[in-house]
Order: structure tokens, then sequence, then C-alpha cells
């Protein structure tokens, strides 16, 4: 997949939607303490889809969804775990075409990733942390569009 078509726009702290690009669904969560995921399920999500970027140094953003926090003990194990404290900053890198990376602070390379769409079968997928681009190129899976949902005043769309 080339990615070196037009540019993805800076993201700025704002509410987003999270939308896969390899399934078009969004990341999700439900409550503290499990993994946000990724469904094939078409249910009213409202809050439980919606994420708020936080502008931190170097390009990172703490994300947040409706108070409940990316936090360190998901990333420790791979996984991305709602916890209510120890908030991490993740770096959010444009790829071009809108599409952007989500980079796991620290120097390990780890970037968010599913390892399959949702299917009817399998209708939720975690969302966890995997190794970066294979020969600089990023799969689907490693890929990601966010969309706005409010605009600088901090009304909704």
């Amino acid at each position: 997949m080339s990615l070196s078509r037009t540019r993805s726009p800076k993201l700025v702290s704002g509410v987003y939607r999270i939308i896969s690009e390899a399934s078009h669904s969004t990341v999700r969560v439900h409550q503290h303490g499990k993994p946000i995921v990724l469904s094939h399920r078409y249910e009213l999500l409202g809050v439980f889809e919606q994420w708020e970027l936080t502008e931190q140094e170097k390009g990172g953003f703490l994300i947040r969804s409706m108070g409940l926090t990316l936090g360190q003990v998901g990333a420790e194990n791979d996984i991305m775990i709602i916890n209510g404290g120890n908030p991490i900053a993740f770096i959010v890198d444009p790829l071009g075409d809108g599409l952007y990376t989500v980079k796991a602070p620290g120097d390990d390379g780890l970037y968010w990733n599913i390892t399959q769409p949702p299917t009817r079968q399998h209708p939720e997928v975690n969302v966890k942390l995997g190794a970066g681009a294979v020969d600089g190129e990023f799969e689907p899976t490693q890929l990601w569009r966010f969309e706005r949902l409010d605009d600088d005043s901090g009304a909704y769309f």
C-alpha cells in the first residue's frame, strides 16, 4: 500500500472517532479494566466511540474516552486497557491520505494494531500493540483515520 499521495492533516486537541483502515469500524470501549476493541456490531455507540485527544509534547496525545484513560497498565501487557490513572501519551504520526499510525511511548517501536478485522463470526477484536512497518510499509491493520467530531470552540458537528 503506497502512502505517498496526499498529506494527512496535523491532528490537534479535540474529540474524534478513531477508525481502523482495515475494517472501517471504530475503536470503542465500554468499561474500566477491559481492552479497547473494534466491533462488527453496529449498535448506537455515542460516547463509547468518542475519543478526546489532548496534545502533549513531541507529537504525543493523551487519549480519553468518557473520562476513561488509556494507561500504562495496558501498554505493559501489549493490550490497550482502559484504566483510571497513569495516562500515557501516544505518538500519532500522519502518513498521508488521511491515515495515521499510533505509537506507544518508549523505544520498543510498538504500534496500535489488530490481528484481523472484526467479522460476524469474530465480532470483537482487541486493539493491541505490535511491531512497526515491514520494509517501510504499514499494514492496513496498523493504520487509523481520525474523524473530528467537534470544532476549535468545543462545539460538536
